[in-house]
């Protein structure tokens, strides 16, 4: 049964949830990819934002504007009480259409939220409606777990069962570990990469890239050797779409 993010009990355990390794293996490549390429005086859409752990940091980094969305009230909710500014602001929605006009935002990101849409119709819903939002030119980033690293034990999380095979489309176990609370089950929707291009395609996105990031225990914190059998591999992929000038 797919995890139902809009719960107030699913919102609050995911919010305690420690995303250090997300943040250096993920985000923090996602960040650097998206001022590098587009610099920082930018509006930037963060389209399925949760608490907005990664517009704050967006912020951080400098971007000028930075709007989240999401369908989760008690996440939209977290992301304000954590703070808003001039160029921090969210608003909750129901899914797709969005409520700015055509040609609105220079970027997007999406982060984990492909996986936890159960629908190949609704990947390209949501891609045509930020296509529709970003100015011509814009660019789209979505970061999502790699689907082709299932069952393998990272420091704060596994996605998927170790020797179990899955095709597109099938829900995949997830075990978070929350400080203070223990192991958070949750089941996301496993795509497959051909999946994530037709989406992206349908909409009308150009794919620019897809970049499978890698994690490097010595860059993780523990003990010296400590998390070895996941070293070098790649447990988060970086799409990298553009919408057409024209």
């Amino acid at each position: 049964m797919k995890t139902d993010w809009t719960e107030h009990e699913v919102s609050q355990r995911f919010h305690a949830y420690d995303d250090r390794i997300e943040e250096r293996f993920g985000y923090r490549p996602l960040i650097a990819e998206l001022t590098g390429s587009l610099g920082t005086e930018i509006r930037v859409l963060d389209y399925g934002c949760g608490g907005g752990k990664v517009a704050r940091r967006l912020r951080a980094a400098g971007v000028a504007r930075v709007t989240g969305v999401d369908i989760a009230p008690t996440m939209i909710d977290q992301a304000i009480a954590a703070g808003v500014d001039g160029g921090l602001d969210y608003a909750h929605i129901d899914g797709p259409p969005l409520p700015f006009a055509d040609a609105s935002f220079d970027a997007a990101i999406s982060c984990f939220l492909f996986i936890n849409i159960a629908e190949r119709a609704e990947l390209a819903r949501v891609a045509a409606e930020v296509l529709r939002v970003l100015k011509p030119g814009g660019t789209y980033y979505v970061l999502d777990t790699n689907p082709r690293t299932t069952g393998v034990q990272f420091p704060t999380f596994r996605n998927g069962e170790p020797g179990i095979v899955y095709r597109d489309g099938d829900p995949r176990p997830v075990h978070l570990n929350v400080p203070g609370v223990g192991v958070f089950d949750v089941v996301d929707t496993h795509w497959d990469m051909p999946t994530y291009r037709h989406a992206f395609e349908a909409a009308g996105f150009a794919l620019a890239a897809a970049m499978e990031l890698g994690f490097r225990a010595a860059e993780a914190g523990g003990a010296p050797g400590a998390h070895a059998d996941a070293d070098g591999r790649t447990p988060f992929v970086l799409f990298k779409a553009t919408k057409p000038l024209r």
